[in-house]
């Protein structure tokens, strides 16, 4: 069976409290092909897009990430490994353990975690799915870019382009 890889990335406005979050859906045998055939048109072309409002950039790509999941898990139940920069997904495996034996209760404020909620959904997505997550070096130089690397670029710069775009269509309002 064949499996996907699922690429997230947000961009977060923090005057407004707005982000833009990107979602790409691509094979995985795509990551094995050499940085030259890579069809850049048709992947820019199939790159989705969703806006985010009154969230935080730590929300913002988790939202983003939960997003992307639920989009997956509605056309496929193929193996599935994530992309992200965010070291706050990336994590979120790792700190499972920690977080559930706390019941999400801050042991600072003794108060529930802001995200509790979203750590939840993330959770149950994996208990859904068992997907992976692998954090990618995000903001390399171009040269130093591997094929995952590169479409992970592809899809930053289209969020950062995509909250551009949409902040010049409020402005001109």
């Amino acid at each position: 069976m064949s499996s996907f890889a699922l690429f997230t990335d947000g961009s977060f406005d923090p005057t407004t409290k707005t982000g833009m979050g990107a979602l790409l859906f691509a094979p995985a045998s795509l990551l094995t092909a050499p940085l030259e055939n890579l069809d850049h048109h048709s992947l820019n072309n199939s790159i989705k897009f969703r806006k985010f409002f009154d969230t935080s950039s730590t929300q913002l790509e988790l939202k983003t990430a939960l997003w992307a999941i639920e989009e997956f898990s509605n056309h496929s139940n193929r193996p599935l490994t994530l992309y992200t920069d965010s070291q706050g997904v990336a994590g979120l495996l790792e700190r499972r353990k920690r977080l559930e034996s706390t019941e999400f209760i801050s042991k600072k404020s003794q108060r529930e975690l802001n995200n509790a909620a979203l750590y939840r959904q993330f959770y149950g997505f994996h208990d859904e799915i068992q997907f992976q997550v692998i954090k990618v070096r995000g903001h390399l130089r171009k040269s130093d870019h591997n094929t995952a690397q590169r479409i992970f670029s592809m899809v930053d710069q289209g969020a950062r382009k995509a909250l551009l775009q949409s902040k010049k269509v409020t402005d001109d309002k």
